[in-house]
């Protein structure tokens, strides 16, 4: 740290003698830019989106067509909601 100052005058001097950089653009570089935007290439984000969302939503028809095909052979019980052997079995165990 005692040294500090002598190296930030050097750094500030070489600085200040810098040539500053041409910022200008290119020839063209506006142009290129605009075309680069409204070229029909990529796909906007919206779209993947979408795509997305339909394979999801026919994922989820066919889990629900899978369901009603495995409950139409009971779909004209009697007595559709009186639970089964099974479950008062499970209820009278778990109740001991």
């Amino acid at each position: 740290m005692k040294d500090f100052d002598p190296k930030w005058q050097a750094c500030a001097g070489r600085a200040r003698g810098a040539t500053r950089p041409d910022e200008t653009a290119p020839f063209g570089f506006a142009q290129r830019v605009v075309a680069r935007a409204f070229s029909t290439e990529t796909q906007p984000l919206e779209f993947a989106w979408e795509r997305q969302a339909a394979r999801w939503l026919a994922g989820a028809v066919v889990v629900l067509v899978l369901c009603a095909v495995i409950e139409l052979p009971h779909l004209r019980d009697a007595r559709p909601l009186e639970p089964g052997i099974e479950n008062a079995v499970a209820q009278l165990v778990w109740s001991l």
